[in-house]
């Protein structure tokens, strides 16, 4: 499995490389994302009411975007002993006027903590939201997150797993 999360974050790799010659338009996003405790994926060490804040990088074309986020979360409610989380993620997101959802690969870092500094392995996500224009060079997104370890475990949804976040969206 973890050669199979490698080869679509190489494919992510490329698909930015050849995105950005082919962009109509790019956009750098600023916001934060609220996170549950995840009952079918308990490694991650979020819990109810953590934040994360972020910056992100977009490409967009007519029908998509390419959302490169990197979220940064100061404290762990449920892991006090961490000092902070670093979490970039890679989402594809397909739009449709407002509408906009897509899947994203992501992984997160966490400083200090019982076992030390330590990356995660890839994981997934599934993006749901809006994306409401605010005139025309900003736009406010309001997204729900679903994250799952493994695509054969997509049966064990809940709907308090979910994850909501907001950006402020700054396009160029």
């Amino acid at each position: 499995m973890n050669t199979l999360k490698m080869i679509v974050a190489v494919g992510v790799m490329l698909t930015i490389l050849s995105g950005v010659a082919m962009a109509q338009s790019q956009a750098i996003d600023l916001g934060a994302r609220y996170h549950t405790e995840n009952s079918a994926f308990p490694k991650l060490p979020f819990a109810n009411g953590d934040l994360s804040y972020g910056l992100g990088y977009e490409i967009h074309d007519e029908n998509g975007l390419l959302q490169l986020i990197c979220g940064y979360t100061p404290e762990f409610k449920n892991h006090r002993d961490i000092d902070y989380g670093i979490t970039p993620e890679g989402n594809l997101l397909f739009t449709d006027g407002l509408f906009q959802g897509g899947v994203g690969i992501l992984s997160t870092y966490t400083s200090g903590g019982t076992s030390g500094s330590k990356w995660m392995a890839l994981y997934w996500q599934g993006v749901l939201g809006l994306n409401i224009p605010l005139g025309k060079q900003f736009s406010f997104q309001a997204n729900a997150y679903y994250v799952f370890e493994e695509w054969n475990k997509l049966g064990d949804f809940r709907f308090e797993d979910i994850e909501f976040g907001g950006y402020l969206s700054y396009k160029f």
